[in-house]
């Protein structure tokens, strides 16, 4: 690979004006230096003035190089828009090898970026183009190739666990964990080791989980590396609380292992499974602070990771017996996952490879019918000469056509098993919608304490003790803030947002027609209304029967709203 991109500039060096000579030789200085002094390539390729970069041909193979030298010195890609342009002019002009790389750059761009869609095109372009490169190419360079294969698998492995879908997820990470397995001090082993456990625990399949946990780390100590070994350790006994081990037990065995690789804190990435521990042994309060300093530090953050920590929030507000933050959490929650399952239903990842590799081989019969309608008029004319020929061709033609069936059964499979994860999904979001429904009732059920109170004072308000204790109660100000707020917050949440609408409408009503509005929305007879707004009864009929008059073009309009 490396002699045909130096050929590739010498002849530029030839062929270009005398302006671009230099940049030519710089560009093969750099190349040289990658796999042994990266940072020394970095600074030639710094060197280069980009004014002197100009032509489409030269500022391809520039940017190509560029990235994957930001690569081996482990700092960010840049440069997308300029790599969909050399994506566009090796698809014209380049070989096999550019084809193939700089769609594989441009995916992992795209997917830095978080534009999983177009990663995933590129990563299938980049596989296509991988299945063209002739068999000599590869066996020059297999190592290069096959780290190169096992990253495209990984990438592709990564966006189907965003998507949720861990049945495709396991088997691209599976491919690279096989083409990587001779090779227990490439980094990329332990990488994917570790992304199989994650994906094995989203799934629920702890015990597979654990076995790719234990993998990873097992390679992490052969290597030397500490910190990943910290991550896989930490992971593993995130599994075992899951198998069924006792929180406390966990906690002790994390707080051993921080003593020993961070000096006993914890890293931010284990602040949601010490959350969980913490609130599965009944200590909210350190279970709330982990989950909201892990909010507070990750305020970017994949949508699937927030919507796992919603989803505690909301088990640990209601625990506390917040329910008014812990139904903010479940709206947050619902919104997430709906926008997820939106997502997947207008654009699937698996349609994206399945309509690839389908127009790949409507194209491909096309260009066989019109091969063997040439063969046919050959035939007829010199057939003795040309018949080996065309058996020969026929053959490999066919070979492909059956490797292209098999490919388009495997993307088939797995659109079948995202239709599965998208299922189970709906289930989940069925569950918290019903959690939703419970906090709304526990709200209500205060509001009949409320209802109750009203009616012991309108009963027995003569009674001055009565009356004092009742008004004792009755008081709107509690631990959760102002009780009109929350019968509000309930009233729309019921009845269609009547309150926020007429709020809209009649942008000048006054508080005390909005309370009373919440009130009788709320189902609270003029007797009570008048012992909580202090009023008598025959004013509270007379205030109602004002409202009604002055919103009656509203709920004409919105028979929902009558009451």
């Amino acid at each position: 690979m490396s002699f045909g991109r130096i050929i590739l500039l010498f002849l530029l060096f030839v062929s270009a004006c005398s302006g671009i000579d230099p940049v030519s030789i710089k560009m093969g200085k750099a190349e040289s230096l990658v796999a042994s002094n990266p940072d020394s390539a970095l600074k030639v390729m710094a060197s280069i003035p980009m004014e002197q970069v100009n032509t489409p041909a030269l500022k391809a193979n520039f940017i190509l190089l560029y990235v994957q030298i930001l690569e081996r010195n482990n700092l960010p890609l840049v440069g997308e828009s300029y790599m969909e342009d050399a994506v566009a002019y090796f698809s014209r002009y380049g070989n096999g090898e550019q084809k193939m790389l700089s769609a594989f750059y441009l995916g992992k761009l795209y997917a830095q970026d978080g534009n999983l869609y177009g990663a995933m095109e590129q990563y299938v372009l980049a596989e296509a183009a991988y299945r063209e490169l002739p068999e000599s190419s590869l066996a020059k360079s297999y190592p290069f190739w096959n780290n190169i294969m096992a990253r495209l698998n990984i990438g592709k492995g990564d966006i189907y666990l965003q998507r949720l879908n861990y049945a495709a997820a396991l088997k691209m990470y599976g491919m690279a964990a096989a083409s990587l397995a001779g090779e227990r001090a490439n980094p990329l082993l332990m990488e994917v080791n570790g992304k199989m456990g994650d994906a094995y625990r989203s799934e629920g399949d702890f015990r597979e989980a654990l076995d790719s946990y234990n993998a990873a780390r097992d390679l992490a100590e052969e290597n030397g590396r500490g910190k990943e070994l910290l991550r896989f350790l930490t992971a593993s006994e995130g599994v075992n609380f899951s198998l069924g081990h006792p929180s406390k037990r966990v906690l002790a065995e994390l707080d051993s292992i921080y003593a020993v690789y961070c000096n006993g804190k914890p890293p931010v990435g284990d602040y949601l499974l010490l959350s969980r521990l913490y609130l599965d042994s009944g200590n909210l309060t350190k279970a709330r602070f982990y989950a909201k300093e892990y909010e507070r530090l990750n305020s970017d953050i994949p949508d699937l990771q927030r919507s796992r920590l919603y989803s505690l929030l909301v088990s640990i507000e209601s625990a506390r017996a917040d329910y008014k933050e812990a139904l903010s959490y479940e709206r947050r929650y619902n919104a997430i996952m709906e926008s997820i399952m939106e997502q997947e239903k207008q654009n699937s990842i698996s349609q994206v490879e399945q309509a690839y590799f389908t127009r790949q081989l409507q194209l491909e019969n096309e260009t066989i019918k019109k091969g063997n309608r040439l063969l046919t008029i050959i035939y007829s004319l010199i057939f003795l000469m040309v018949a080996g020929g065309a058996v020969a061709l026929v053959l490999v033609w066919r070979k492909k056509i059956r490797r292209k069936n098999i490919q388009v059964e495997e993307y088939l499979e797995a659109m079948r098993s995202s239709e599965m994860s998208n299922r189970k999904l709906l289930s989940q979001l069925d569950i918290h919608k019903e959690n939703e429904k419970h906090l709304k009732e526990l709200l209500e059920n205060r509001f009949a304490e409320l209802r109750e109170l009203a009616g012991t004072y309108y009963e027995f308000g003569f009674s001055k003790k009565m009356q004092k204790k009742v008004e004792q109660l009755l008081s709107f100000k509690s631990v959760d803030g102002d009780m009109f707020a929350i019968i509000e917050e309930v009233v729309n949440a019921k009845n269609n947002n009547v309150s926020a609408r007429v709020r809209e409408a009649y942008p000048s009503i006054s508080e005390d027609n909005i309370r009373l509005l919440n009130l009788i929305y709320a189902g609270f007879s003029p007797q009570e209304i008048s012992v909580i707004v202090n009023d008598t009864p025959q004013n509270i009929y007379v205030r109602k029967s004002r409202l009604k008059r002055k919103i009656a073009p509203l709920i004409e309009q919105n028979p929902d709203m009558d009451w």
